[in-house]
């Protein structure tokens, strides 16, 4: 990370609040669709079938869903549309909100189940928040640069530095996608034996 990119992350370090506010209403929405829903049930994981997949079908499947997110908000933040991106992120965060609803009421219920996604929760999440907190702080000067011709040349460093940001963290998303499919594999094979 350049030296530029570094102090607009730093000055902008409120922005994780917001970023945090919109989890935690977030969450109290999704607390409040799964009220009203009626609890709504959960379907069983057939884990037989996850067994006979292959480690590439499983493995493209998990980065397909996981990478989508941060294409989306890569391509957001070079237009410089924070606003966007944070209501991306809310809705992102309220389908967070009920997973993790879910996980809890089927821990006592489905150990199996809980075993098979709290990876998701522990570790994928933080990342997408924290990558959320740069992208959001930086869509605000990549809005102002392009508005003006002047600072093209900033625009161009803050942009080479955001790209190699957007490229670390893929590479996170994509050995997250690579361990994880190998830890569902593993696991669906045990547990259907």
């Amino acid at each position: 990370m350049n030296n530029t990119i570094r102090k607009l992350i730093q000055s902008e370090n409120k922005k994780i609040l917001t970023i945090l506010l919109i989890f935690i209403g977030a969450l109290i929405l999704s607390a409040y669709i799964y009220s009203l829903t009626g609890k709504g049930t959960i379907e069983s994981i057939n884990y037989d079938s996850i067994s006979k997949m292959t480690f590439m079908q499983i493995f493209f499947m998990t980065l397909k869903r996981n990478i989508i997110y941060f294409l989306a908000v890569i391509f957001l933040t070079y237009l410089g549309q924070g606003k966007l991106t944070k209501i991306l992120f809310g809705f992102i965060s309220v389908y967070y909100g009920l997973s993790v609803i879910y996980i809890i009421r089927t821990v006592g219920l489905e150990f199996k189940y809980f075993m098979l996604t709290f990876t998701d929760y522990l570790i994928f999440f933080p990342i997408l928040l924290y990558f959320t907190f740069i992208s959001t702080s930086i869509s605000k000067y990549t809005k102002k640069a392009k508005n003006i011709e002047t600072i093209s040349h900033k625009f161009d460093i803050i942009i080479s530095g955001y790209i190699q940001i957007s490229i670390f963290y893929l590479l996170i998303v994509t050995a997250y996608s690579f361990f994880y499919s190998v830890y569902v594999l593993i696991l669906s094979r045990l547990m259907v034996r």
